[in-house]
C-alpha cells in the first residue's frame, strides 16, 4: 500500500469514527427516535451528500453501531475471563458480570441501542450482527460454569413449569437443555439489574447498586456451586 493509500486511509477511519460517536451522541441526547443523517452530518461538520460516501443510510450507521457496540461489549466481558483464569469460580463470575455491568454504565447509549428501546423502523440484520452478539456467551459459559463436569451439567433440572423441551432446535450453546435454561435465567437475572439500573428503577437501593448487583451475583454463584455439588436447590431461586 502506498502512503498516500495509508494516509487516506486513516483519515477515512478517523471520520467514520467521529461520524459513529456523533451518532451516539445524538442516540443520547434525542433518544432512539431522535437520530437522522442530517443531525449526525451537521455535527460532524459535512453535508448529507458527504455521509453517504461513509454510510448509505440511516439503517447502515445504525448496523455498524449495533455491532461495534456488541463486539466491544464481548470484549470487556472477554478481557474479565481471561485475566481471572485460573482463579476461584466465584471471582470469575463477580470479574465478568462486573465488566458487563461497568461497560453499560460507562457506554448508555450504546449499551440502551443493543437492548433498550428499539429505533423506530430499524431492525439490525440477523447476518450483520448475529456473530458479533454470540461473542457474549462465550466468556460467560467459561466462568458460569467454571469447574463443572459434563455429568453434572446434564444432571441440571429444568424449572418443572417448561415442561418436556429437550427437543430444542438450532442450538448454538453446547449445554443440555437443564444447563442452557438456568444460564438464560442467570443471564437475565444480571442483566435485568443492570437495566434498571441504568434506567433509575432501583428505588430504594439506587444509592447502592453496586453492592445489591454483587450480591446478586454472590448469590447465583453460591446456587450454582450448590447445584454442581448435588445439593437441593432450585435454579429459579
Amino acid at each position: 500500500m502506498s502512503v498516500e493509500g495509508s494516509v487516506r486511509d486513516r483519515r477515512r477511519a478517523e471520520t467514520v469514527a467521529e461520524i459513529k460517536e456523533a451518532a451516539l451522541g445524538q442516540l443520547a441526547e434525542a433518544g432512539p427516535g431522535g437520530m437522522s443523517l442530517r443531525g449526525v452530518a451537521r455535527a460532524v461538520g459535512m453535508t448529507v451528500q458527504s455521509l453517504y460516501h461513509y454510510f448509505g443510510s440511516r439503517d447502515a450507521l445504525l448496523t455498524a453501531l449495533v455491532v461495534d457496540a456488541h463486539n466491544a461489549l464481548a470484549d470487556a466481558v472477554q478481557a474479565a475471563a481471561d485475566a481471572t483464569r485460573g482463579r476461584p469460580a466465584l471471582e470469575r463470575r463477580l470479574a465478568t458480570t462486573g465488566a458487563y455491568r461497568h461497560w453499560a454504565l460507562a457506554n448508555r447509549a450504546a449499551f440502551l441501542l443493543l437492548y433498550g428501546t428499539p429505533v423506530p423502523g430499524f431492525e439490525p440484520p440477523a447476518d450483520a450482527v448475529g456473530a458479533a452478539a454470540f461473542r457474549l456467551a462465550g466468556p460467560f459459559l467459561d466462568t458460569t460454569f467454571d469447574g463443572w463436569t459434563r455429568e453434572q451439567l446434564a444432571a441440571v433440572p429444568l424449572p418443572p413449569a417448561t415442561g418436556p423441551i429437550e427437543d430444542l432446535d438450532g442450538i448454538k450453546i453446547p449445554l443440555p437443555p437443564g444447563a442452557l435454561a438456568l444460564f438464560i435465567e442467570l443471564r437475565a437475572q444480571m442483566h435485568g439489574l443492570v437495566m434498571l439500573e441504568l434506567l433509575g428503577h432501583l428505588y430504594p437501593f439506587g444509592e447502592h447498586a453496586e453492592l445489591l448487583f454483587q450480591g446478586a451475583m454472590q448469590r447465583s454463584s453460591a446456587t450454582l456451586e450448590a447445584l454442581r455439588t448435588g445439593q437441593p436447590v432450585f435454579a429459579a431461586r
